[in-house]
């Protein structure tokens, strides 16, 4: 592929209300399989970015990269990474359009030496923590995710020989993230994107609520990404957790005091910490497998408890004296009735 479609693709991502740009690189997507691929790949890599000019800026940090990027390819061989092209120059911000870094270049570019397209496509695996389950998942690299009731997953088959180790989650889980420096791992969840390079931590990413990533050990990078705008980076330590607010669309770090509390489902238990009544039922929900009915929002209420491993019954009878309830169980539904906060 020239670099003049590649250049297009990179400014397609910085600009993706273009309606023009957007059929020609649907045209181009449409004529191969591996186009996908690799545009999917662009996108996973264009997110960290770094801006550079467009016309003669843009021709000589390619003819640059594209130098640094010869050694390593030949007919049989996909491109290794370089350290020393992850350090090119990138030139300041000048116009709209953002394009990647070296290492975006040393996957995508054609250099004069064929590459072989021998590539068998991507397989996606899906893991999924059904209701009232929580899973254990440990993905080729050796990671080790625990789902919470109602997530999933979803890894390349070929994670532990990828550049960047990506996954998408859904719902909420924890990690412990194999160490490879060489190799980062990333999460992309709802709207937040969480890149380590090995460590533990917990994401909490429901579809409609605040999202969350608390770091027990090692480091995290969290930043928005909302249709593939990347925002800056908030830095993160352990004891420390990054908060996304779907009001206010603000990303900010805050001191986590409890970060036990916060991987405490893992064990099967629930913590609840000033959380809104609406978002503890829909947590009971997922824990333990049924669906509740009420036709109280529970607006302003707010809950602070601590289920140790208990049954459905115990945690509604605690609702009930709190929340001066009333309910009925009928088979895998809960209807609820009345209720005040106190």
């Amino acid at each position: 592929m020239d670099q003049e479609t590649w250049k297009f693709i990179l400014a397609y991502l910085s600009d993706q209300e273009n309606a023009e740009r957007k059929q020609q690189l649907n045209e181009w997507l449409a004529k191969d399989p591996l186009h996908q691929q690799k545009f999917e790949q662009a996108k996973l890599l264009w997110q960290d970015t770094a801006i550079i000019q467009e016309d003669e800026q843009w021709k000589e940090s390619f003819k640059t990269i594209r130098e640094a990027v010869k050694p390593v390819v030949n007919k049989n061989v996909q491109p290794v990474l370089n350290k020393k092209a992850l350090w090119l120059k990138l030139w300041p911000i000048a116009a709209a359009a953002a394009i990647s870094g070296a290492i975006l270049f040393v996957f995508l570019f054609k250099t004069h030496e064929p590459v072989s397209t021998a590539v068998n496509p991507t397989t996606w695996i899906l893991k999924t923590a059904e209701p009232g389950e929580i899973k254990k998942v440990i993905l080729p690299d050796s990671t080790e995710i625990w789902l919470n009731a109602g997530s999933s997953v979803r890894f390349p088959e070929n994670l532990k020989h990828a550049a960047l180790r990506t996954v998408s989650l859904t719902g909420e889980a924890f990690f412990k993230v194999k160490k490879d420096p060489l190799h980062p791992f990333v999460v992309q969840s709802s709207i937040l994107r969480t890149r380590v390079l090995g460590t533990s931590f917990n994401i909490r990413a429901w579809a409609g609520h605040n999202a969350e990533v608390t770091v027990l050990t090692g480091k995290v990078a969290v930043s928005k990404d909302s249709a593939g705008i990347q925002t800056a980076m908030v830095h993160l330590l352990p004891n420390q957790k990054a908060v996304y607010n779907i009001h206010s669309a603000l990303l900010k770090k805050e001191n986590a005091a409890d970060t036990e509390s916060a991987v405490s489902w893992t064990t099967g238990k629930m913590v609840f910490d000033q959380l809104p009544v609406k978002e503890v039922l829909e947590t009971i929900s997922r824990r333990y497998g049924v669906e509740i009915m009420t036709k109280d929002s529970f607006d302003g209420c707010k809950l602070t408890a601590r289920f140790n491993n208990v049954s459905l019954t115990e945690v509604m009878k605690t609702l009930k004296l709190t929340l001066d309830i009333h309910y009925t169980i009928n088979q895998h539904t809960i209807y609820i009735k009345g209720g005040k906060c106190n």
